[in-house]
């Protein structure tokens, strides 16, 4: 499941599962993605998630600016509506949102440990 997760300077604040198809994000106590800061808007931006019906499981995110006073940023550049992508850095107002989608990695290959006919001795074959 992809997430956003709040940083502040480089550490991690908190991580917030993107669960619903669209999360509005702003300083308005009822918002999805509550943000306490007089430089966001009340409803600054929202997040939308689009089943992807080719891939089993598999979604996509963008992100809109709602018409927000300061604007929403991904990666440093000013956008309106945008794509996620793995690892895209997200800026609205003084707070810093990292995306994280990991579904789309493969997961690596576990590797069978063999025991050889000398005790104690294992080994992997490739």
């Amino acid at each position: 499941m992809a997430m956003l997760v709040l940083t502040h300077e480089g550490l991690t604040i908190k991580r917030i599962p993107l669960d619903k198809a669209e999360m509005r994000i702003g300083r308005k106590t009822d918002s999805d993605i509550f943000i306490d800061d007089m430089l966001a808007s009340q409803v600054h931006a929202k997040i939308e998630t689009i089943e992807n019906k080719d891939e089993a499981g598999g979604a996509e995110y963008f992100i809109e600016d709602l018409k927000s006073t300061n604007h929403s940023y991904v990666n440093g550049a000013l956008i309106d509506r945008k794509k996620l992508a793995h690892n895209d850095v997200i800026r609205i107002g003084k707070h810093t949102f990292k995306f994280i989608d990991d579904s789309g990695e493969k997961a690596d290959k576990t590797t069978k440990l063999r025991k050889s006919w000398i005790p104690g001795v294992y080994f992997t074959e490739e």
